[in-house]
C-alpha cells in the first residue's frame, strides 16, 4: 500500500485505536485521500464514512457490516462502491472459512441483491443448519432431573456467549497527544497496587491475546507480572509498535494451541 496507509486492528490498545480513528475522521472531514487496512474491528462500533470499501470474502453479515462504512452519511451523489474480493489465502479453518463458503453458496445464483433480506435468511439458514448449537450440552445441564434439580454451576462454567479464552496484558503505547504516561501508571501500580481510578486509566492500554501467544511472550521474557494476575510489557522491549500495535510471532499456532 502507498506510504501513509493507516492500520487498524484489535492488537492496538484502546487508546491507540481511538487516536487513529480520530485521525481518519479528520482526514475524511477535510476531503484528504485516506487508505485504511483493518481487521473486522472496523465493522462494529466504528463510525467511518468512505467512498470505496474493499472487503475480503466473508460471511454475508460481515460483508454487510463493511458495506455500512461506504457512503455511510449519504453525502455522495452516487451510492459509493463496495468490492468483495477473494483473497490469495482462505480464512483459517473454522467459523470464518465456513461463513465465507456459505456466502458463496447463497449468492451463486445471483437471483437477488446480495444484501436483500431474503439473502440473509438463506445465509443464516444454511450456516446454522449443520452447526452444533449446543456443543457443551447446556440445555441438558439446565433440564431438571427427577428431583427438579439443575446443574446451574456446571452450566455457568461451560457457557460463554462469546468464546474468548485469551489473556489480557498492558502495553507501552505512547500517543502524541497522551496526557498520561504509561510508564508512570505502571510504576504506580507496582508501588501501590490496583485502585479504581488507576485501573480505569490502564484499561485503555490493554490488549487481548491468545493463551498460546501469551505463554510465548512469557517464555521470551517480553512481559512481566506487575501485580498478582496483572501482566504488562516489560520496559525496554519492542513488542508494541506505535503504528501497528502488538507485534506477535509470525509463526502461526495450530487451532488447538489457540484455545488451550
Amino acid at each position: 500500500m502507498p506510504e501513509g496507509t493507516i492500520h487498524l486492528s484489535a492488537l492496538m490498545c484502546g487508546r491507540h485505536r481511538s487516536a487513529v480513528i480520530a485521525q481518519i475522521k479528520e482526514k475524511l472531514r477535510r476531503g484528504e485521500p485516506v487508505r485504511v487496512v483493518s481487521t473486522q474491528l472496523v465493522e462494529a462500533g466504528v463510525d467511518l464514512n468512505f467512498p470505496v470499501v474493499y472487503r475480503a470474502l466473508a460471511g454475508l453479515d460481515s460483508i454487510a457490516q463493511a458495506a455500512g462504512r461506504c457512503n455511510r452519511e449519504g453525502r455522495l451523489p452516487d451510492k459509493g462502491r463496495v468490492v468483495v474480493f477473494v483473497p490469495p489465502q482462505p480464512a483459517p479453518p473454522g467459523i470464518l472459512r465456513r461463513a465465507a463458503s456459505k456466502t458463496v453458496s447463497v449468492l451463486a445464483g445471483g437471483q437477488s441483491s446480495p444484501l436483500a433480506r431474503d439473502s440473509f435468511s438463506r445465509f443464516f439458514r444454511v450456516f446454522y443448519d449443520d452447526s452444533d448449537l449446543d456443543k457443551h450440552g447446556i440445555e441438558r445441564l439446565l433440564t431438571p432431573n427427577g428431583e427438579l434439580a439443575c446443574q446451574f454451576r456446571t452450566a455457568a462454567q461451560k457457557f460463554h456467549l462469546i468464546d474468548d479464552r485469551g489473556e489480557s496484558l498492558l502495553v507501552r503505547y505512547h500517543g502524541e497527544k497522551d496526557k498520561d504516561d504509561i510508564a508512570m501508571l505502571l510504576a504506580k501500580l507496582k508501588q501501590d497496587g490496583p485502585s479504581r481510578w488507576l485501573m480505569r486509566k490502564l484499561q485503555r492500554y490493554s490488549v487481548n491475546v491468545s493463551k498460546w501467544h501469551f505463554r510465548q511472550l512469557q517464555d521470551d521474557h517480553q512481559i512481566e507480572e506487575v501485580w498478582p494476575g496483572i501482566w504488562a510489557q516489560m520496559e525496554g522491549t519492542t513488542i508494541y509498535d506505535q503504528t501497528l500495535g502488538l507485534i506477535l510471532d509470525a509463526a502461526a499456532p495450530s487451532a488447538r494451541d489457540l484455545v488451550l
